[in-house]
């Protein structure tokens, strides 16, 4: 079991990542980030290649979408990984193979996305997810000007 969550910050800009897994040694490697660039991942039957790969084209202005769909196309073994790629400015992005293990899926929001895979049920990533969107909710509230 493996899920995770990447964001952004739409005050600050600033990035932030989190991950578990039933193998630490495996989420260790799974979370990639570049300051000023933005957050990836790659998970089930991690590449942390990939994921660098993934902040390297955005860097150079693929759109998270268009990132992916770059990678997806010429990689080999892609369907057995599950990939997120967020950016500065664009809506972020995710894939996840056929081969993915167990119940898998993702949820992608306008600033964060979830992914996840050998999950209880497919509503972890959307409940990941809209956490973040409430805690950020929250956090712009208690900051704004009386």
């Amino acid at each position: 079991m493996t899920f995770s969550i990447i964001a952004r910050c739409h005050k600050t800009g600033q990035f932030g990542a989190a991950i578990s897994s039933s193998s630490p040694a495996v989420a260790a490697r799974c979370i990639q980030a570049k300051a000023g660039v933005g957050v990836a991942t790659s998970q089930n039957i991690t590449d942390p290649y990939l994921a660098n790969i993934l902040l390297d084209m955005t860097k150079y202005d693929l759109a998270p979408e268009e990132s992916i769909a770059e990678l997806v196309k010429n990689t080999d073994f892609i369907e057995y990984r599950q990939l997120s790629v967020l950016n500065r400015d664009e809506k972020p992005a995710a894939f996840s193979g056929k081969y993915t293990l167990g119940v898998h899926s993702e949820c992608i929001s306008e600033h964060a996305v979830g992914a996840g895979n050998l999950l209880a049920n497919p509503q972890v990533p959307k409940a990941m997810v809209d956490a973040f969107g409430f805690v950020a909710q929250r956090f712009e509230m208690q900051s704004a000007p009386n």
